[in-house]
């Protein structure tokens, strides 16, 4: 197992954009085949709805038992030095007012995401292994998009992105 200095330097990219964290500053730009939409109460619905009818339910998309495989170690260093260094700040950056339309009850659960997709990434750097559908996580997030749900059911549809415009 890589140790944490050994993560931090594979992942600079994403550790330098957590750190830089001038978030959402402008429109996601993509490469891949996304379903981008602008509309964060959309967004929310996405991310929080668990019907099953129209699309998979998010998490079960990111997590299901077939994306990591069996020897893929969750190591617990990682969630330790994320824990002690508090995601490297990231909630205290500049949201550029998308924070603000990502409340859902009490919460921003954009933050709550972003902290669940900055473990899990950091993992993948760990393991070296990125699931398809983690290296396009990757990607959004890089590209200044926010990934927030699965259009369609899996494995079938699109990555749905939220875009600030």
């Amino acid at each position: 197992m890589k140790t944490w200095d050994k993560v931090l330097e594979d992942a600079n990219e994403f550790i330098s954009f957590l750190e830089k964290g001038d978030f959402f500053n402008s429109s996601f730009k993509y490469k891949n085949d996304y379903y981008v939409i602008t509309d964060a109460s959309l967004g929310i619905d996405y991310t929080t709805n668990d019907s099953f009818d129209d699309f998979d339910e998010w998490e079960t998309v990111t997590d299901t038992p077939d994306v990591f495989p069996k020897d893929f170690i969750w190591n617990d260093r990682i969630k330790y030095k994320l824990s002690k260094n508090n995601y490297f700040e990231f909630e205290n950056k500049e949201f550029n007012g998308v924070k603000e339309k990502w409340i859902y009850g009490e919460a921003c659960i954009l933050t709550e995401l972003m902290r669940r997709d900055i473990g899990i990434i950091l993992q993948c750097y760990a393991n070296d292994y990125f699931p398809e559908i983690w290296g396009r996580i990757l990607e959004v997030y890089l590209n200044n998009g926010f990934p927030c749900g699965w259009n369609g059911h899996w494995p079938d549809g699109r990555l749905v992105v939220f875009s600030n415009e």
